[in-house]
């Protein structure tokens, strides 16, 4: 009996050190897993490029007025007076929209698109397949926004009364805001939330001699119908101006001001987070969904510009001095696209310069695409895809 115990008792014990030596092995191999990727990310993060290559070409796409944007991660989109059209990589229409427009409005977000005809009177909501609603608006477009889940803002002027009216992606009317400059003062600037809950507006007035400033947020869920004209926070500024107000995600805003960024955070009720004092004179702001960006005269070195850029609660993560006039400035969620027609700086959020030269041609327009290597060049006669390396 004494011996089949012990046969039994190694047994168990050899079962349990072979179990034991599988979950070591199994740990071992995430661990190697794990470093691997942290490894290929620091060198991703790190890597420099030299030199590029035209991976392919196609003859320029849209009109020769036509403006170019980036479309639904890494798509292109071109729109001019005559209509909008967005295109693949290689060439291949996703969908197109003809009207007749004199001074065409687009914003894009995500896959949805809004465009109207500044003081015209109608508003074009589209997603990834096509138009989705036309509308008339009866009343003279001034501005619009979209959210990233299809619902239009747009402000319309109704003599002394400008309206700020909310449309889901169908065209049907949600809600809307009437302001007057007596009561409010003018709509500045305003913007809806990606949760389409939320409409921030900055509003200026002067008042004896001075121009100050109202941010108001109104929330049509739940909670905005509680309180009178869904109005669930407001913030007063004496002789300043808020012209830019932003919804980067469905929980921050940004109120950009002369004198200060405001970072406004919450879901239902937004109150400021933190303040970010605009010393230096403010020369535009960028944004994506994860950060933005502050490009500032540079009073200091021998640069022109300064960038800097924060994440969305505003921790400064990286600056750059630029000594150089530039066209645009592109942010997505790993690196930074500063450029002009001669020439590109690629930097990364950890102030990497990873590219710095020129891409064959007069530039016109530079898209970036899922790849952290590849880019869209727009130049005057073609479109090239672009590979860094």
């Amino acid at each position: 009996m004494f011996g089949k115990w012990m046969q039994k008792t190694d047994y168990k014990d050899k079962i349990f050190r072979h179990r034991l030596q599988i979950f070591y092995r199994i740990i071992l191999c995430i661990i190697l897993v794990i470093a691997a990727t942290v490894a290929i990310r620091i060198v991703m993060e790190n890597r420099v490029y030299t030199q590029y290559e035209v991976v392919s070409s196609m003859k320029k796409v849209g009109t020769s007025d036509g403006k170019f944007s980036e479309y639904d991660g890494g798509n292109l989109l071109v729109y001019s007076k005559d209509g909008i059209s967005t295109y693949t990589t290689d060439g291949t229409q996703l969908w197109n929209q003809s009207y007749e427009m004199q001074s065409p409005l687009v914003k894009c977000n995500g896959p949805y698109v809004a465009a109207g005809d500044y003081k015209g009177n109608l508003l074009y909501i589209m997603d990834g397949k096509g138009t989705t609603a036309t509308i008339e608006t009866n009343l003279p477009i001034l501005s619009l926004d979209i959210s990233a889940q299809g619902v239009a803002a747009v402000l319309l002027q109704d003599k002394d009364i400008t309206w700020l009216r909310l449309f889901s992606k169908k065209g049907v009317l949600i809600s809307e805001v009437k302001t007057t400059m007596k009561n409010n003062g003018y709509p500045l600037s305003f913007a809806v939330s990606p949760d389409n809950i939320k409409l921030g507006v900055s509003y200026v007035k002067t008042e004896k001699g001075k121009t100050n400033t109202s941010l108001a947020f109104y929330n049509f869920g739940g909670v905005g119908q509680n309180v009178t004209d869904n109005l669930v926070s407001g913030f007063e500024y004496e002789d300043q101006i808020f012209p830019l107000l932003l919804y980067p995600d469905e929980t921050t805003a940004l109120a950009v001001g002369n004198e200060r960024l405001l970072i406004l955070k919450g879901k239902q009720k937004p109150s400021i987070a933190k303040e970010i004092g605009l010393e230096q004179e403010l020369y535009a702001v960028y944004n994506s969904d994860t950060s933005f960006a502050l490009v500032q005269r540079d009073t200091e070195g021998n640069g022109k510009y300064v960038l800097r850029i924060y994440d969305l609660n505003g921790k400064e993560k990286t600056s750059y001095t630029m000594d150089f006039e530039y066209t645009n400035i592109v942010l997505d969620q790993k690196k930074v696209i500063i450029y002009n027609e001669a020439r590109v700086v690629v930097l990364g959020m950890n102030g990497v310069v990873k590219y710095d030269g020129e891409l064959g041609g007069s530039l016109q327009a530079l898209i970036p695409t899922e790849s952290q290597s590849r880019l869209i060049g727009v130049f005057s006669d073609e479109i090239r895809l672009i590979k860094l390396r």
